[in-house]
């Protein structure tokens, strides 16, 4: 459950950041993705698109661990 509603707090800002949104998202049309999950809850930390990922360090919203993930390369089009 989310602890603030941005959308009525402040709807032009909210307006602004979903156009931007919008149009990142269909830039990255591929439907292929992969989930980053945290090892000690089992808990979605973050989702990636196909490419080049490198290290990356995330605290768990969940567990509060911080949880440090390898780098990763994935999609239809690389070798």
């Amino acid at each position: 459950m989310p602890k603030i509603n941005i959308k009525e707090k402040n709807p032009a800002h909210y307006a602004r950041v979903k156009a931007e949104q919008d149009e990142l998202n269909k830039q990255c049309p591929s439907n292929m993705a992969v989930a980053r999950i945290c090892p000690y809850c089992g808990h979605k930390i973050a989702i990636l698109h196909s490419g080049h990922h490198s290290f990356s360090r995330e605290k768990c919203p969940n567990c509060g661990e911080e949880v440090t993930f390898p780098p990763i390369v994935f999609g239809p089009h690389i070798n």
